[in-house]
């Protein structure tokens, strides 16, 4: 393997001769989310176009929101605002660019364009992917992603081809039609429930397969992905997934964890326990491709077992733990294709990509690991999994605990293979952990192979964006650093990290400065004042995440039915997409008008918060990676291959009879 080595923090990982000259490296190396600024200025699209499209978004939600509030949006006063709306944005929009940034703008396109050509005629030789964690591009040859993918579909058994090469588009949209509708007159869902699955005729397509590279392993191995946003069951795999996952949570809650912060809560309550001794070992273990592994027919049975257990009256809301089931295989019976221009069908485990396959995945394994649960319950150990890496705590001696781990690994062997480590330093998510002589040392962990990179600072994003990585990333390392001097290692790497992606330095001197300050503790900072760095750290690492917040409403929300989040009246919440120029100043140009029109004595809407929120245009990774099969071959409506859901009923009501 070789790497582009440049001044630049991060380059693209290559491993295949190239017709890429030294401009599109350094292009590549500002990274998959890198947005190139004022795209808007030389797109194929016409500044009209951009204009109406911005304008009929916003409208659209303007009108409603004045609506809602019994105000009129057609009187003389909506009438004049929404022109001046629209006059706003074509003054923003057709303002000429600053000469500099003109310039530079139009290089990064025009190189952007070049490298689009190169990789289009090169499309046979070598394939441009993000790498799956490191945030970086790799460049590979095509023969080798073709070579890997066949080897993992043989190894898996998991994919098998539809030899008629017909388009299964429309006897899939049959099935979920045909099985909804059923559902629907016997009553098993209501109409709610019905529309929100219904798939929508007018953008349904089936799913495409492309592979994610891992260079952070030995051998470069790829991952799948099924991506079927548009697919005919997508809408019935979310609304699985909303209805069982909190479910799994609430009963999961003890044995799962929800980031590295949350492990390192439990270390240090197992330390201030005095569970942790010299001997203590730690223990790290992933399933080999859970996803793809996992059988249906296991899996659906321990998904039934455990709706048992968590229904009341043998349901889980309204809706039977039988129509749940019907629901669930036919997300699984259903999962069709396109990988290299050929139909296929996914024959065991889910799709990775797919909502309810994380879902499906952990009920299964929640019953494969309750030995290990409750040997660890027992003898007062950690143990938690986060999807398919497990982490664990033993004061057991080495040999025990392999051979516990060894028969874990023969309890299913066909499904469930697992890949352990023993040792009193360890690495797991994002944190390193070390007994140390029987004292507790944790820090940010990365991986070897990862390449230093976060968002460029020329990256065109709101400048809130920026702002906030500095103090997220000092969050972050003051969360899992367990002592000062730890942290200020850190610190110094994060500082790095930002100098090296173009981060100004009073930039990061301001934003460094403002952590401690908002946070009271300017001596940890300036004399590493361990004591004070103490009372940061346990503050910080009980302070709930955005994700933990979540997580907690899932867990303790004894209401099983999706509830609709009520509507806010005073709020208007708009999108606008941000590019650097003149249109920058959009949030302030219609504060301005806003205030114009509607903040006066009387208006029922004079003291509404408008929330603005920030749309980026294309990414390197939207405008260089091409992954996408051809529209005829993902939308294409053939004859049925079957009778209408014929097939899936009759598994359905064998499965049933068992």
């Amino acid at each position: 393997m070789t790497t582009n080595n440049n001044v630049l923090p991060s380059s693209a990982i290559v491993e295949v001769s190239s017709p890429f000259q030294q401009t599109h490296f350094l292009l590549l190396a500002r990274g998959p989310k890198y947005v190139p600024k004022c795209q808007s200025y030389f797109r194929f699209h016409t500044i009209e176009d951009i204009i109406i499209r911005e304008y009929n978004r916003m409208s659209a939600i303007i009108i409603k929101y004045l609506t809602n509030n019994c105000v009129s949006a057609s009187d003389e006063r909506a009438k004049v605002f929404l022109i001046s709306l629209r006059n706003l944005l074509t003054d923003l929009y057709t303002t000429k660019l600053s000469s500099k940034l003109f310039h530079h703008s139009r290089q990064e396109y025009i190189l952007t364009k070049d490298a689009q050509h190169k990789l289009y005629l090169t499309r046979q030789q070598i394939i441009l992917r993000r790498t799956d964690k490191s945030k970086v591009f790799h460049l590979g040859s095509y023969d080798d992603y073709e070579q890997k993918a066949s080897n993992y579909m043989i190894k898996t058994c998991a994919y098998e081809e539809v030899i008629d090469g017909k388009c299964p588009l429309a006897d899939n949209l049959s099935s979920v039609m045909d099985l909804l509708d059923k559902l629907l007159k016997r009553k098993a869902i209501n109409v709610k429930q019905w529309s929100t699955m219904i798939p929508n005729r007018n953008k349904v397509e089936l799913g495409h397969l492309y592979f994610l590279p891992k260079p952070h392993k030995i051998g470069t191995p790829l991952r799948p992905i099924i991506s079927s946003i548009n697919g005919p069951t997508n809408n019935v795999s979310h609304f699985l997934d909303h209805l069982i996952r909190p479910l799994f949570d609430r009963v999961a809650k003890q044995t799962t964890f929800i980031n590295g912060i949350d492990l390192v809560r439990q270390l240090e309550k197992y330390q201030e326990n005095g569970h942790l001794l010299p001997t203590t070992h730690f223990v790290t273990f992933d399933v080999t491709d859970l996803y793809t592994m996992i059988p249906r027919n296991g899996a659906l049975e321990a998904l039934g077992r455990f709706l048992v257990k968590t229904s009341i009256g043998g349901k889980i809301g309204n809706l039977s733990i039988d129509t749940i089931l019907k629901l669930a295989r036919l997300v699984l019976d259903t999962n069709y294709f396109v990988y290299n221009n050929k139909y296929y069908r996914q024959i065991k485990g889910g799709a990775m990509g797919s909502a309810f396959t994380m879902t499906l995945a952990n009920v299964y394994m929640l019953e494969w690991e309750q030995p290990l649960i409750e040997l660890q319950s027992q003898q007062g150990e950690i143990y938690g999994r986060y999807i398919d890496d497990v982490f664990m705590t033993s004061n057991m001696s080495t040999n025990v605990i392999h051979d516990k781990l060894d028969w874990m690994n023969q309890k299913d062997h066909k499904h469930i293979k697992i890949t352990y480590s023993v040792d009193q330093k360890v690495e797991f998510l994002d944190v390193q952990i070390e007994n140390h002589y029987g004292l507790l040392k944790t820090s940010v962990y990365r991986k070897p192979a990862a390449e230093p990179y976060i968002l460029p600072y020329s990256s065109d994003h709101p400048r809130h964006i920026h702002m906030n990585i500095p103090y997220e990333a000092l969050l972050q390392a003051a969360r899992l650093c367990s002592d000062v001097y730890t942290f200020d290692k850190e610190r110094l790497n994060i500082e790095i990290k930002l100098l090296l992606n173009g981060y100004p330095p009073q930039f990061l001197k301001y934003h460094f400065n403002r952590f401690f300050r908002l946070n009271q503790v300017l001596q940890v900072c300036t004399e590493l004042d361990a004591h004070k760095y103490q009372i940061l750290h346990q503050k910080l690492l009980y302070l709930p995440t955005r994700r933990e917040k979540k997580y907690q409403r899932q867990t303790t929300d004894e209401n099983d039915k999706l509830v609709d989040k009520e509507w806010n009246r005073k709020i208007l919440m708009l999108s606008h997409t941000y590019e650097s120029g003149p249109s920058k100043n959009f949030r302030r140009e219609f504060r301005k008008l806003w205030t114009k029109y509607y903040v006066y004595k009387g208006s029922v809407v004079k003291d509404v918060r408008i929330m603005i929120t920030a749309l980026n245009n294309s990414s390197l990774n939207d405008l260089l990676v091409r992954k996408k099969p051809p529209a005829s071959l993902l939308t294409k409506m053939e004859a049925l291959l079957s009778p209408p859901s014929s097939k899936i009923e009759s598994e359905q009501e064998t499965e049933l009879k068992k």
